[in-house]
């Protein structure tokens, strides 16, 4: 619809608000980690060395930026209940996850609201002489796949994750805050956590390339999959 109308952006949001994505004048999808970095960036100019708060299933681009910016990178538990607690805590600038909850607190509240988050980018937008898709072409190119949500059981999925994070700790180095967030070097990760709201395990995967990212899934999946408790669909 964007391209049709010739529209400057597209705004989507959930059905209660709180949620919200972009699309830029080209049609493209901009991801949370994207849009978490384009509103990061915008804070610490003006509030320099405050923290940024994330999940463990945001991007390592994101993390590492921040700390370039000058500012804080704080990681915490995905969910945003856990991020609202940790942007409190650290009295964080700014806040957000890779589902879409954002958290602006700056001149409002600490809590995620999409609306917020809309004219927050609508107004950087507004005053930058580019196009929408110019401001997200400056942060660093990564390759991920979609989140894979296999079904497991909520009678074992937390002793499923143990598991997992026993084995894949005494291999790489691991973050083992919310399941395990597992660094294959270079920029490369994986996290691996038990659903917060369903029967289920999530996996996320990134990397500076494609290759890298085939190796990784490789790595974990073909782990993973000797779990007779982790259903897969076929």
């Amino acid at each position: 619809k964007v391209i049709e109308t010739k529209a400057d952006i597209g705004l989507a949001f959930d059905g209660d608000g709180d949620r919200v994505s972009i699309v830029t004048e080209k049609g493209e999808f901009i991801n949370a980690d994207r849009m978490l970095m384009l509103l990061s960036i915008d804070a610490l100019g003006r509030k320099p060395g405050g923290s940024v708060i994330f999940t463990v299933s945001n991007s390592q681009i994101l993390f590492d930026l921040i700390k370039e910016w000058g500012g804080n990178p704080v990681m915490c538990k995905v969910g945003h209940s856990y991020v609202e607690e940790a942007m409190t805590q650290n009295k964080a600038i700014i806040g957000g996850e890779q589902s879409g909850h954002f958290f602006l607190p700056e001149d409002y509240y600490s809590f995620d609201d999409a609306l917020v988050t809309a004219c927050r980018i609508l107004k950087i937008a507004s005053v930058a002489n580019q196009p929408v898709s110019g401001l997200f072409d400056r942060f660093p190119k990564t390759y991920s796949i979609p989140e894979m949500r296999p079904t497991c059981s909520d009678l074992t999925k937390f002793d499923v994750i143990k598991r997992i994070a026993d084995y894949f700790s005494g291999k790489y180095p691991s973050n083992t805050l919310d399941g395990i967030r597992i660094d294959f070097g270079n920029g490369g990760w994986s996290g691996i956590r038990a659903s917060n709201t369903s029967p289920r395990i999530s996996i996320t995967m990134e990397a500076k390339t494609e290759s890298e990212l085939e190796r990784i899934k490789n790595i974990v999946l073909d782990h993973l999959k000797t779990y007779q408790e982790i259903k897969w669909m076929e």
